[in-house]
């Protein structure tokens, strides 16, 4: 197994953070509490056991470390293949509460592609909630990740809070780690039909029995949880309805190309292209 990348400080919003492979013990039970308080404590988190030998074999287990030693964020992944390449498997990426919108999760997928990139590995995957917007943001937008299909009920319903009671749909994306490599962008998509469960005046609102744009649009809500928060009811009508507009429109043979937020509206759309 090749030597990860020397690790390095890395500052985000004005704090320093050290970015490098998790390193003994009680590091990788700070990676498990980490999980506990991140998801909650009913969720099946990774022991410390086996974040650690799966290190042995090629997975990745890298820390964002405060200079006062404290876990900010960590990310965990393993070694495998898929449709019989070498790939890498990003399992977890958890950031602490107090340190959520400083980039650290940026900065972890960042690194981890460079170290799989050393290694010679072209490709990483993983999944996240199509309803979180900042998610998508990071994800798509940020990182660059292709989606590569929508997958219902991905883990099962679980007992963490961030899973909302609700089936854990995932979309799956894959970034290749070439650090060239890059992906196409859509035309404007700002005025383009609309797949929404909530259409507002001027919408142009596709009608999937008989239209195929060019360009579309799936709207999600800015803040599901604030929704959820609000009304299960309208969460629940939410997540169907991704759903439905997502397994219709990647069906129709439609590319997406990024997550758009409305600087009047504050509404959040992501952009699909027909291929």
């Amino acid at each position: 197994m090749a030597a990860p990348l020397p690790a390095a400080p890395r500052s985000t919003s004005g704090t320093v953070l050290d970015v490098r492979p998790v390193a003994s013990i009680a590091e990788y039970a700070a990676c498990v509490a980490l999980q506990q308080d991140v998801w909650g404590v009913e969720f099946d988190s990774v022991p410390a056991s086996l974040l650690q030998v799966a290190t042995y074999v090629g997975g990745l287990c890298i820390g964002a470390f405060a200079p006062d030693g404290e876990l900010y964020g960590f990310v965990f992944g393993l070694a495998g293949t898929m449709d019989g390449k070498p790939t890498h498997w990003s399992h977890l990426l958890g950031v602490r509460e107090s340190a959520r919108n400083l980039g650290v999760g940026r900065l972890l997928k960042e690194h981890q592609r460079q170290v799989l990139a050393s290694r010679g590995i072209p490709e990483m995957c993983w999944t996240f909630d199509p309803l979180i917007a900042k998610n998508a943001h990071l994800n798509l937008n940020v990182l660059g990740a292709r989606v590569v299909r929508y997958v219902p009920d991905m883990y099962g319903t679980t007992e963490s809070p961030l899973h909302h009671g609700l089936a854990t749909d995932r979309l799956l994306v894959s970034l290749l780690t070439s650090p060239d490599s890059a992906r196409p962008r859509t035309a404007d998509a700002s005025a383009a039909p609309v797949l929404t469960p909530a259409p507002q005046p001027g919408d142009v609102v596709v009608d999937v029995a008989r239209d195929r744009p060019p360009v579309l649009r799936i709207e999600v809500p800015s803040d599901f949880r604030q929704v959820l928060g609000r009304s299960p009811a309208t969460a629940r009508e939410w997540h169907a309805a991704v759903r439905r507009h997502f397994t219709w429109a990647l069906d129709s043979g439609y590319t997406v190309t990024g997550l758009h937020r409305d600087p009047v509206s504050s509404r959040s759309f992501y952009t699909l292209q027909a291929r």
